[in-house]
Order: structure tokens, then C-alpha cells, then sequence
């Protein structure tokens, strides 16, 4: 079953994966449920974030905060630790760009692809996000048999140093540098066991 991530081009990437394995497939079935719930409940994203964690808080394709499924065209409004991104009014922002959903006999599966965007309450094209718009985070849960994975993939890593001003120019090297020696990948691995613990 495709999990519609996409290919690595450019830049850098990251995998976190979590598993946790059931005595059946019934229960493993039923739980599937509970992380498919916590997966779409965007804004308690950092309850399953460990320790140093982002605030997650989901928008409308209007701009306006919502508690709610996420839809496509929807965005995420990101408060990580540390300065924030001057374009974005202090915070990071991506696109919910695809959720993909599937199952058979044996498998359960969602996809969800995340990318940098513009900040949706200002009217300015410039990205919102220490990484570049080619950039994706790509949310997938599924469950094979009677184990159940939470994966992060990121893809095309780069930091956004173009159309943005000096100070984001320095802030996104530093955040995105900071995402490529580990710090983002800590947090998406502390996420991925939180959504399945």
C-alpha cells in the first residue's frame, strides 16, 4: 500500500519510526483507531512530543484557528523553542498538503504531507518555515497485521534563505542546521512514540 512520500531530491531527510506490536490483530485493529485520533487532534500534537516540544496549532485555508479534522488546504501554525521566524510572526507554518487514507484485509494506513508555507495572516508569498518550500514532513500510520508503526519522513531538507530578510536568512540556517544534526529528528522520534505509546 503507497504512503505517498515523496522522493528525495535535494537537501537532506530524516525517518523516524515507532512500532509496538499486539498479542492479536483485533487489538492491534482497535488501537489503530486511538493513534489515528491522536494523529488528526493536531492541536495536542505536543502531548506525544517529549520534553523540548513544538506547539502545534491548526488553521483554516482562511487563516483562522480551528478544532477540527484537518482538511487539505488546511495550515499548522508550529511554536518551536527558541526565536522565532519574523516572516511568520514568530512562528513556523506549513500546508496540510495531502491526506491519504487506505486499508485491506490486513493493513490500515494514513498519510498525512505537511510543507512549508506562507504565513496565512499576512498577504506576503514569502515561506513562513526554516525550511524551503520544496521541504515535506510526511505523517504515516499504519498498521500491518497486529503491529501499528508511527512514521515521520522528511524529505528535501534545505533551509529557506531566499526572498526572506536577513534576520530569517540567519534564523532558518541555524534552525534547519540545528533540524540536520539531530534536533528535529529527536522531536519526530519522541512524536512518533508518543502517538503509539
Amino acid at each position: 500500500m503507497e504512503n505517498n512520500v515523496p522522493k528525495q531530491r535535494e537537501g537532506n531527510h530524516s525517518d523516524s519510526i515507532s512500532t509496538r506490536h499486539f498479542a492479536t490483530e483485533e487489538l492491534a485493529k482497535s488501537y489503530f483507531e486511538v493513534v489515528k485520533e491522536r494523529l488528526f487532534d493536531i492541536n495536542h500534537w505536543h502531548k506525544y512530543s517529549g520534553q523540548e516540544k513544538a506547539e502545534f496549532t491548526l488553521y483554516d485555508s482562511s487563516g483562522s484557528a480551528v478544532e477540527r479534522l484537518p482538511q487539505l488546504g488546511d495550515f499548522v501554525k508550529i511554536d518551536i523553542p527558541g526565536p522565532g521566524n519574523t516572516t511568520g510572526d514568530g512562528f513556523d507554518w506549513v500546508l496540510v498538503e495531502d491526506i491519504l487514507t487506505g486499508n485491506n484485509d490486513h493493513t490500515d494506513l494514513i498519510s498525512m504531507r505537511l510543507r512549508p508555507a506562507v504565513n496565512p495572516l499576512k498577504h506576503k508569498p514569502d515561506t513562513a518555515h526554516f525550511f524551503d518550500e520544496v521541504a515535506t514532513s510526511n505523517v504515516v500510520i499504519i498498521r500491518q497485521g497486529n503491529a501499528i508503526s508511527a512514521e515521520v519522513h522528511g524529505r528535501n531538507e534545505k533551509p529557506n534563505v531566499t526572498d526572506v530578510n536577513l534576520i530569517d536568512k540567519v534564523r532558518n540556517t541555524f534552525v534547519a542546521m540545528g533540524g540536520f544534526f539531530g534536533a528535529s529528528k529527536i522531536q519526530w522520534d519522541s512524536f512518533t512514540e508518543g502517538l503509539i505509546r
